[in-house]
């Protein structure tokens, strides 16, 4: 909770930030100059460092907290006793993180509780054409409402960047209003900001001080099937044809079922696979959920596909947006050995539910960095600039299998609209470590506490 503010975030806000900052760096300036002149040369060093960090807090806006004041006053207790022991230089160092401690900005705040979550939910419902809209109920993301609750920006905070997971849910008519209010209060707790996954970079792109002015940069596309014009006819579907026959004629079945509708035996069944293939609390943040099996998410889908035998040997699991008319995939799970085109025939057999129930559109994954990719593969060699984003992508190959994935999504011919991350480019270094850190950072322990949950339902260990 904040004690007092360096910033009057209105009114005259600007004008109070502005003679903080100068008020504070003049001091250090002045200390810098007395350093200079060998007076007292390393005191004022640290002293004017730490300055100089609070006067970067008192430019970016933030306020101080107690947590922030109780560590700046604990280094400053140590640093008398680094004096009395007559370790100066220690002595230098802590007064300079003295200032960083008073500095930082808010901390994160805690994941939203049960009643945002289902106001998220009835938004989701009446979010129209945005495969990314389920996932902003992902049970580790906090929200900003717009006024009157009828649109919400989903977010997590990370290294004082709160990070937006895509586009705001809920009316179209109020995205502009919940982004506004997303940025107020990033802005009232001294955060950075920035968008992972935005299709309407023209939402979050606008005018600023150059420290702050975001820009976007694309990141992949959509693959997105039109249940009503998708058809696997014609020469272009060829490849993708063949694999679904390989599957059928592998003797592998299918079925699409609500995860609600599992019995306590099936759940067994596919707790234990999940935990087996991929686990059951998968890393992610704009384009995962989360909590499979344990009733947290209503309206989510199973694909399941058994080979002769019975066996599982793959599972996809689909969510649901805009009132059921969006059917988007989340994870898919995969055995070792199951048959070749299993991932295809699941997606056309989703489609085909998607059909029958209403749905208009089927989202199958991300496809990144779809530019550099299809250069690869096109007729003519790729110019450097393509070349050396390849070559940078395949030295994460042992980590994440991105051209495997660009090539299973281009047998669909479905790619559709652009995504992109927005950040300051003043702020690039934070940005892109905060969005690194969410999309393959550890779990959460919110998330791993409902994987075991969804163990003890299964009956799995």
């Amino acid at each position: 909770m904040a004690v007092e503010s360096w910033l009057a975030h209105r009114g005259h806000g600007s004008a109070v930030r502005g003679l903080t900052t100068l008020i504070v760096a003049g001091s250090a300036a002045a200390l810098l100059l007395r350093g200079s002149a060998g007076i007292d040369r390393g005191t004022d060093v640290a002293i004017s460092l730490g300055l100089l960090f609070v006067a970067r807090g008192a430019a970016l806006g933030r306020s101080l907290y107690a947590r922030n004041a109780r560590l700046a006053g604990v280094i400053l207790l140590i640093s008398i006793g680094a004096l009395w022991l007559h370790q100066e230089r220690l002595c230098w160092v802590l007064w300079g993180l003295s200032g960083y401690a008073l500095a930082r900005p808010a901390p994160p705040p805690p994941a939203a509780g049960a009643a945002e979550r289902r106001s998220v939910r009835a938004l989701i419902s009446v979010t129209p054409d945005d495969p990314l809209a389920p996932f902003a109920q992902r049970t580790d993301k906090s929200y900003a409402f717009a006024p009157g609750g009828t649109g919400a920006v989903a977010y997590r905070v990370r290294f004082g960047t709160a990070v937006a997971s895509g586009d705001p849910v809920g009316d179209p008519a109020a995205a502009a209003d919940a982004v506004a209010a997303f940025l107020r209060h990033a802005a009232e707790r001294g955060w950075r900001v920035a968008v992972l996954g935005t299709a309407r970079p023209g939402l979050w792109c606008g005018a600023g001080s150059w420290l702050s002015r975001r820009r976007a940069v694309a990141i992949g596309r959509d693959v997105v099937l039109d249940s009503a014009a998708f058809t696997l006819a014609g020469r272009r579907y060829r490849n993708l044809r063949q694999a679904v026959q390989r599957s059928r004629n592998a003797g592998v079945g299918v079925r699409v079922c609500a995860e609600s509708a599992l019995g306590s035996v099936q759940r067994e069944e596919i707790g234990r696979f999940m935990q087996e293939t991929r686990g059951l609390s998968p890393r992610g943040f704009s384009m995962i959920l989360d909590h499979p099996l344990d009733a947290t998410h209503p309206g989510t889908l199973l694909a399941l596909a058994r080979d002769r035998r019975g066996q599982l040997v793959a599972v996809h699991r689909f969510t649901l947006s805009d009132g059921g008319r969006q059917v988007c995939l989340d994870m898919p799970w995969r055995a070792g050995q199951a048959p070749n085109g299993v991932d295809e025939r699941l997606a056309m057999e989703v489609l085909d539910w998607a059909r029958r129930n209403g749905g208009q559109h089927v989202s199958l994954a991300f496809a990144p960095f779809t530019d550099v990719f299809e250069a690869a593969v096109g007729d003519r060699r790729p110019d450097l600039r393509y070349r050396a984003a390849g070559a940078a992508l395949r030295a994460f190959d042992g980590f994440i299998r991105l051209r495997p994935l660009y090539l299973y999504l281009r047998k669909f011919h479905a790619f559709a609209g652009t995504r992109y991350v927005v950040f300051a480019p003043a702020q690039t270094l934070y940005a892109v470590a905060a969005m690194l850190a969410l999309e393959f950072g550890p779990v959460e322990r919110s998330i791993r506490s409902g994987a075991r949950t969804a163990d003890r339902h299964s009956g799995t260990r």
